[in-house]
């Protein structure tokens, strides 16, 4: 306990795994910020990291 880590990666597995909270960044701009739980299922994050018929799936 308190103590602060920031990783930056691409391997969303490590990051979910090792993660409290998680700031997801597309060019620049935050789009998301949370826990990995949430974040995983956030659709604007789907949308940039897998493509907008990904994410129009995981919301029906």
């Amino acid at each position: 306990r308190g103590v602060t880590c920031l990783v930056v990666d691409h391997d969303m597995s490590l990051v979910m795994n090792i993660s409290d909270d998680v700031v997801v960044l597309d060019q620049g701009r935050k789009i998301a910020e949370g826990p990995p739980r949430v974040i995983q299922r956030d659709p604007e994050v789907i949308r940039v990291y897998l493509g907008d018929e990904h994410a129009a799936a995981d919301q029906s």
